[in-house]
């Protein structure tokens, strides 16, 4: 393989890398988490319930759903809600494996000033990962 293909090749994969983790966590966000913390966040206040709401209500604005339109996509949530969530559970090692395989190979193109800048980035991403968990089960 050419280098331009190579390069092609690796953006591809780094672009499908972004769109499967922007994918895999609103799914996590909305349908998966809700399934593996029902038990444990009723006792907080209900935070999984209150996501699934605020999504259905963000979908209701956007999309100026009837009361209908809103039991109906309420009842397709949670119908798929552990479909979903064993799926994320059969592919998410597979997706962290990749995305850390792709972090090494990023790591390799940098020099080591931008290898200590993007382990700052990748921190910084993790720190707000972190507080969009913490304040999404407060």
């Amino acid at each position: 393989m050419n280098g331009k293909s190579k390069g092609w090749a690796v953006t591809l994969l780094l672009g499908v890398l972004l769109l499967g983790g922007v994918a895999g966590a609103t799914l996590d966000r909305v349908l998966i988490r809700p399934t593996a913390s029902d038990t444990r966040s009723e006792g907080r206040g209900g935070g999984d319930r209150d996501r699934r709401q605020a999504y259905l209500e963000w979908l209701t604005s956007e999309l100026d759903l009837t009361q209908e339109q809103q039991a109906q996509v309420q009842s397709i949530i949670e119908e798929h809600r552990e479909q979903v969530s064993a799926l994320w559970r059969e592919t998410h090692p597979r997706f962290d494996e990749l995305q850390s395989q792709a972090r090494t190979e990023i790591r390799q193109a940098l020099t080591e000033e931008q290898q200590v800048k993007y382990e700052a980035l990748l921190e910084k991403q993790a720190e707000r990962h972190r507080n969009r968990r913490n304040n999404g089960n407060s």
